[in-house]
């Protein structure tokens, strides 16, 4: 262990420190994810009037596990990490390898919840395909993995933080190249996570314009991929170098960094209906271009072709099912008759932020649900049970729908 502090390179500054900047890094992102779970938690129960699904709960339970992240960053801080090893002692070391180990595991389930809560959301808006459970095998796995092979580092495990005081024991993982192998799984992971969304869109019936922005909204979560591509890039610096304080600062840093992104682009499509609210609030009406659907196009009731929708409701549909529909606003002169008429009747299923979804209700309480995919259509029927959404579409003759 002695070879770890002495003969640093020629021309090192050894008073270096990545400490506080790591640390600033960290904080502004992790307080920027808790805000938007802010946000988000605003939408849900104040704009959608919706009770908390599983994705929001998964949603918090990350951001209460990346609070762990950070607070192993600034500890691991506390004593050196961030130094250049060359001004450190086996103490420090020995107190950052037993701050890595907890890391892991932290790391390890924060990552992975966040992504069951994305997939949550997506099965909440899409339905369940076979690209979604192949992405809930793959974060499963990636968290099995995990704990299997962390306790085997070293033998006895407790070797793993005590070799710098030099115990005797086994080394069993290379701990980085270890490191670098499960981040390429993660990487992996998030790529297909990302692309779940994708293959539903892209079968709705709308112009590509439309297409577009819903797709921009979702695949806002790359971000996350290069935040998991450049934690791998400072893990193979690590396993290239044996100034170990220095080089894992970024690791540390980056491994806090990653589930901020994917907490804040997990949030993002759950924030419509807020935008709309601070749209109308500033021009006084929502924008044409602002909806999922403009005028002259088909309303979507549903992207999932294997999905029903069934709202115990006899007579009217419940307030916090449905959210009222942005398009209602009064655009011109004439739409102020048929908001008044209508007003309590065009609406959206909660659970659909995108905008995906449009439910009217006409005078006579019978119910049309506009939905079209390039393969199939629907149809709403009413009967004594609440309304039914089946695999068959035709528009009442009542009906109205702006």
């Amino acid at each position: 262990m002695a070879d770890y502090f002495s003969n640093p390179p020629p021309g090192l500054d050894l008073n270096e420190s990545r400490t506080a900047s790591n640390n600033a890094i960290g904080i502004v992102l992790f307080v920027l994810s808790a805000v938007f779970v802010g946000l988000r938690l605003l939408t849900r129960l104040k704009y959608q009037q919706a009770k908390l699904g599983l994705d929001d709960w998964l949603m918090n339970l990350g951001l209460a596990l990346n609070a762990g992240n950070l607070a192993c960053c600034i500890a691991g801080g506390f004593y050196g990490l961030g130094k250049h090893i060359y001004t450190l002692g086996p103490y420090e070391m020995r107190k950052i390898t037993i701050i890595t180990f907890a890391y892991v595991f932290i790391y390890a389930w924060s990552v992975c919840i966040i992504k069951y809560s994305i997939i949550a959301l997506y099965r909440r808006i899409f339905g369940m395909s076979w690209l979604g459970w192949w992405c809930v095998f793959l974060t499963t796995g990636y968290l099995i993995t995990n704990h299997i092979v962390l306790p085997l580092y070293t033998k006895p495990l407790s070797y793993y933080w005590n070799q710098w005081y030099g115990a005797e024991g086994v080394v069993q993982v290379d701990e980085a190249k270890f490191y670098l192998g499960v981040g390429i799984i993660n990487l992996f992971g998030d790529i297909c996570i990302l692309t779940v969304p994708v293959t539903h869109v892209l079968k709705l019936q709308m112009e590509i314009t439309q297409k577009i922005a819903v797709l921009f909204m979702f695949l806002l979560g790359s971000f996350v991929c290069f935040a998991s591509l450049y934690r791998i890039i400072t893990i193979v610096h690590l396993t290239q170098t044996t100034d170990i304080s220095y080089a894992k600062s970024d690791v540390f840093i980056w491994s806090s960094v990653e589930p901020s992104i994917g907490i804040i682009s997990g949030c993002l499509p759950t924030l419509r209906p807020l935008l709309m609210h601070i749209l109308e609030a500033v021009f006084g009406y929502v924008p044409a271009s602002a909806h999922a659907s403009s005028e002259g196009s088909s309303p979507l009731e549903t992207i999932s072709k294997k999905r029903t929708r069934k709202i115990n409701k006899r007579d009217v549909l419940d307030e916090t099912q449905f959210t009222q529909l942005g398009d209602d606003a009064d655009t011109d002169g004439s739409a102020g008759k048929d908001r008044s008429r209508f007003q309590s009747g065009n609406r959206r299923p909660a659970e659909d932020e995108m905008g995906l979804t449009t439910v009217v209700q006409g005078k006579d309480s019978q119910v049309s649900v506009g939905m079209r995919t390039d393969q199939e259509s629907l149809e709403s029927t009413r009967n004594g049970s609440g309304i039914t959404v089946s695999k068959e579409f035709a528009w009442g003759e009542n009906t109205h729908a702006r």
